[in-house]
């Protein structure tokens, strides 16, 4: 009599241990591993700012520099914020925003500008060694949205 009991309640417990391993099995789980490090997205923010000489102008000129060529600076203490996977052009991407310490070399001493916000779209290449950064340039005749990339040099890269 006591084993008629008993079975429903291991068909009960084994459903629960299936269920829970199912659920631990999500989306977020299988990118792991396929988001861009802390060090490209470093990287990338440095390869914006070199294509985007108005920006480290305007750092330049809260610090009186605005007339001398752009000195040497570097992209530190980079926090992101949220990291949002999609695709682009049928390649895996991120949608990633945060903030991230600016270090300007200026002649007489070195300043940060701390805390500022990018918005940047990383997409990962098929092969998986390399990143671009993705940039939005308009939509096409479908309603598509079309993208600029460039790569993001990894290190030691020719």
């Amino acid at each position: 009599m006591s084993g008629i009991h008993i079975k429903p309640i291991l068909r009960a417990i084994a459903l629960t241990l299936l269920i829970g391993l199912l659920s631990g099995c999500s989306i977020n789980l299988s990118l792991t591993g396929f988001q861009p490090t802390q060090e490209v997205v470093q990287r990338a923010i440095a390869l914006e700012l070199s294509q985007n000489k108005a920006e480290i102008r305007k750092h330049l000129s809260e610090h009186g520099q605005s007339e001398n060529p752009i000195p040497s600076y570097e992209v530190n203490r980079v926090e992101i914020w949220e990291q949002d996977p999609l695709k682009i052009d049928g390649l895996l991407a991120y949608h990633i925003q945060g903030t991230y310490n600016l270090t300007i070399q200026l002649p007489e001493k070195r300043v940060t500008d701390r805390k500022n916000n990018f918005d940047l779209y990383l997409q990962r290449q098929a092969e998986g060694k390399t990143w671009r950064i993705a940039k939005p340039t308009g939509t096409d005749e479908q309603d598509h949205q079309t993208w600029a990339t460039y790569l993001i040099k990894p290190p030691g890269y020719m």
